[in-house]
Formats: structure tokens, C-alpha cells, sequence
């Protein structure tokens, strides 16, 4: 299989499923060592597709002009972490990434890709049982996150509900 073809194949297949895919998974699928794959994924995301890389592999997100997308900016204690993601997912938002303002290293985004109940849980376990602190520990408990949901309504009631939990700046 030659390079292009490689790379569609790697499209198709991010495009068929909606959970990640590890850069293992394709590689065996294609018969090519994992490092070829990480260099393939990095020529199309410089051809501008939309590729996440996660802790979980590859996600292809299509552009899609129906979803819109909010910054929101809280401030809660680490105890209180679920209890946020948790109102954004069920309100139907799609969390995107935490940012925060760092006083020496300026603005530090990361992505998070959490889209439900599930995806709350594995973050905070892994929040539990790692030795690192979340990243708005280094913006004094203050940060923001990018949510997108499928229309403005949406949107608005995260903010009406973060706002009713006190966590909302």
C-alpha cells in the first residue's frame, strides 16, 4: 500500500469510528510500524484534519458548522471536580479542554475530550490515583474550559447550571 492510500485508510477509519483509536490498533491494521502511523497522523493534521491525539489514540472530529462552542471560566476545589464535569455532560456539552493563567508560563491549555458520564469518571480516577495536581491547581483554582454543544440553548443552560453550582466567574 502506498503512502496516500495508507494515510486515506487512516481517515476512513477515524471517520467510521467514534471512539479513539490507538496508533497500535492502526498500525497493525496497516502493516506499518507505530512511528509511521505518528508520522502519517502529523501530515494530516497539517493538511488540516481535525485529529486528536489522546491518552486513548486517535480521534477524527469533523468540521461541523451545527456545533457551537463557549468558553466558560470557574473556580472550584479539586473535591468539587466531578460535580462540575459531570453538570456540563449532563446538560449536553462536549468538554474540549481546561486552560489556565499561569503567572510564569502564561496561558497552558489541555485537551480533555470528555463527552460523557464515563469519560468524567476516567478523569477524575486518574486525577485520584496520579501524583500530579490538575492544572487549575496552577491558576489558583481558576480556569477555563472550552465546551461545545450542538446548538446556543444548550450552551446557556451549562451557564445557568455552573452559575447555580457557585462555580461559575
Amino acid at each position: 500500500m502506498d503512502v496516500e492510500k495508507r494515510r486515506e485508510q487512516i481517515l476512513t477509519t477515524l471517520q467510521q469510528l467514534k471512539t479513539p483509536v490507538s496508533g497500535d490498533a492502526l498500525s497493525k491494521q496497516l502493516g506499518v510500524s507505530r512511528q509511521i502511523i505518528v508520522q502519517d497522523i502529523a501530515v494530516l493534521k497539517a493538511r488540516n484534519y481535525n485529529i486528536l491525539s489522546t491518552n486513548r489514540g486517535y480521534l477524527l472530529f469533523p468540521d461541523s458548522p451545527m456545533n457551537v462552542s463557549r468558553v466558560f471560566t470557574v473556580s472550584h476545589d479539586t473535591s468539587q471536580i466531578k460535580e462540575e464535569l459531570y453538570c456540563i455532560v449532563d446538560c449536553g456539552g462536549f468538554i474540549r479542554n481546561v486552560m489556565v493563567k499561569h503567572e510564569v508560563y502564561g496561558n497552558i491549555t489541555a485537551d480533555l475530550n470528555i463527552a460523557s458520564r464515563r469519560d468524567v469518571d476516567k478523569f477524575v480516577n486518574k486525577v485520584e490515583t496520579s501524583k500530579a495536581v490538575p492544572l487549575k491547581t496552577l491558576g489558583g483554582d481558576i480556569h477555563s474550559h472550552t465546551v461545545e454543544a450542538d446548538n446556543e440553548s444548550i450552551l446557556d443552560e451549562i451557564e445557568k447550571q455552573l452559575d447555580a453550582l457557585g462555580f461559575l466567574i
